[in-house]
Formats: structure tokens, sequence, C-alpha cells
């Protein structure tokens, strides 16, 4: 209805933040699940999705849900079944995202995990609710994302697709191997130093080290290290404004605000489509995170949560040296030196 060419950003901007305010405001359990299932939904589609890729999306979103959750839940009790049932997710997941960085079944996989080990494992929170919290908030974003394409039509032609190397999946096996499992230790840390932060660090190192390394990888990682840590900048105006005491419209004013600004930060850097899901992603949790603290304590849970952000650039930037193998030298270069 709305053509403009700014509608790729206001459709991001708008619809996730609103939504988190509005789900906050009524008080829904998790108010944040929903924002984030919708950034990932507008990040992964560029333009307006079909009917039947709405329906596979919900049969995806259904299998994540009740089938990967169920079975979680079976293995609590057991924890070197869980450990290994969550170990092969992770592994899955970073298989199917080095073949398709776009694979939305791998990012929910990701998403899901971590969620779910961080609710049982340390917020002692029943299992049997999080399947239908997660379906319920997926549908939502599903809905909503259906319908903004509507207000504010128009394909994302600013942001790029990310670059991967051919048949990465089966050349780097060994790599996918080291990101399972440096994630799972990862995840087994946070649960273990009882951090309040540990959903924030972990989907962020695992948004991180998702994608298999292109050619440039210097550049892949500090375009990541450097937009990732920039990003929590832009959630300052909202913190003062919330820390403050002032009303509830202007902080929402101000996140729409610094959320445009974001964006288009995002597009100067010339970010690619997993770097941008990323910011938007740490964003829209940062700013929830904000506003469920009271005013009183609201700037030292913004310093813990820039301490844990950093903590977590700075594991993901490990990782992605660790982790980066040098190309082998060409044939043509042996042939010279024999």
């Amino acid at each position: 209805m709305f053509r403009s060419a700014a509608n790729p950003i206001i459709r991001l901007v708008f619809g996730p933040i609103l939504l988190l305010f509005y789900l906050w405001d009524q008080a829904a359990p998790l108010p944040v699940l929903a924002p984030v299932f919708m950034v990932l939904f507008l990040t992964l589609m560029p333009s307006r999705p079909p009917l039947n890729l709405m329906v596979k999306l919900l049969l995806v979103v259904m299998f994540v849900s009740f089938g990967l959750v169920f079975v979680g839940g079976m293995l609590l009790d057991t924890p070197a079944g869980y450990l290994l049932f969550c170990w092969s997710l992770l592994f899955w997941s970073f298989y199917r995202s080095h073949n398709d960085p776009k694979d939305l079944l791998s990012t929910l996989m990701l998403i899901v995990v971590i969620i779910m080990t961080v609710m049982s494992k340390q917020l002692q929170v029943s299992i049997e609710v999080l399947p239908w919290l997660l379906m319920v908030s997926a549908l939502k974003a599903l809905v909503l994302t259906y319908l903004i394409f509507f207000i504010f039509p128009g394909n994302d032609e600013d942001i790029h697709p990310d670059e991967i190397q051919e048949n990465s999946s089966s050349t780097h096996m060994g790599v996918i191997l080291l990101k399972a499992t440096a994630m799972t230790i990862v995840l087994i840390a946070l649960i273990g130093l009882g951090s309040s932060q540990s959903m924030l660090i972990a989907i962020t190192i695992g948004s991180m080290i998702r994608l298999a390394d292109p050619e440039d990888h210097q550049s892949f990682k500090q375009n990541r290290l450097v937009t990732t840590a920039v990003g929590i900048l832009f959630t300052f105006p909202v913190m003062l404004a919330f820390a403050f005491g002032l009303p509830t419209w202007v902080v929402i004013g101000l996140a729409l605000f610094s959320g445009i600004q974001l964006a288009c930060f995002a597009i100067r850097r010339q970010c690619p489509q997993s770097i941008y899901q990323l910011l938007f992603t740490n964003f829209v949790v940062l700013v929830y995170q904000i506003i469920s603290h009271l005013e009183s304590d609201a700037l030292s849970a913004q310093l813990v949560r820039l301490v844990s952000i950093s903590i977590a650039v700075l594991i993901g930037t490990l990782l992605l040296n660790l982790l980066h193998q040098d190309p082998q030298p060409s044939t043509e270069k042996t042939d010279e030196a024999n």
C-alpha cells in the first residue's frame, strides 16, 4: 500500500519493535520470542513470500517446536543423552547453514537449542510449556510478517547475500564438527557460571560462527567484529530514556529511531545478510532486556549487558580464528618450488 524505497527498513524496524512493546505491555510470557522470530523471517525473505512458502515455514516451525523440543524433554533426565542430542542438532544446524546461508531450519534449530537449554538447565523452567510458547510466538511472527509485506511492499535490494565457498560442507566437515563442539562447550560454561545473559551471549556467538568462511577470511572476521560491537551503541538512547523514566511513547520512538539508524549503518557498511540478521536480533533482545528492568537498575543492567556482549564478540572472534583454515598452496607454486 505505502510504496517507498525505505519500506524494507521500515518493515524490519517497525514490525519487531512495535510487536515487542505490545507483548511486553500485555505481560505475555517471554515477549521477546515473537519479535526475534519476526526478525529472522524478514531478514531471510527479502520480498513478499507466497502462501505456499508460508505453509512450509509453518510446518518447519511445528517440527522444531514440537518434534525437537519433545525429544529434548524426554532426554532431560539423562545428561549424556541430552548433551549428545544438543550437539547433534548444532552439528546439523551448522552443516545446513554451510550449504545454504538462508536455510530457515538451521537458524531455527540454533535458536531453539539455545533457548531450550538455557530455560531448562539454568532457569529451571518446565520444558512442557516451551513447544506451545514457541509455536504461538512463531505463528504471530509469520502472520505479522505476511501482513507487513502488504502494508509496506517492496524488495530489499540493499542487503547482499552471504558469500560462501562451493562444496563447503563436504570440504570443511572438520570445521563443522569443531563448531558444534565449541558451541556445546560455550553453552555448558555459560550455564555453569549462571550468567544472566547466557541466552544473549550464546545467540551472538552462534550467529557469528554459523556460516562457512568465505575466501577473504580477514575481512569476514573484521566485518563481524566491528558491526556486532558498534551495533550495541544504538541501544544507548533507549536505555537512557527508560532509565530516566520518560513516557513509554518516548521510549518507543527512540527505539524506532535507533533501529532505523542501525539499518542505515548496516547498509553503509554493505553488511551481508547474516550480519544484518545478527545486528537486529541483538538489538531486539537488548531493547527487551532494557525495558524488562526497573528504572533504578537499568543503567547498571545495561553495563552488565555491554560486558556480556563484549565477551560474546571476543569469544566469537576467537572461534573464527581457531576454526579458520588457511588455503592450501596451489599446485603451480609447489611445482615452482620443486
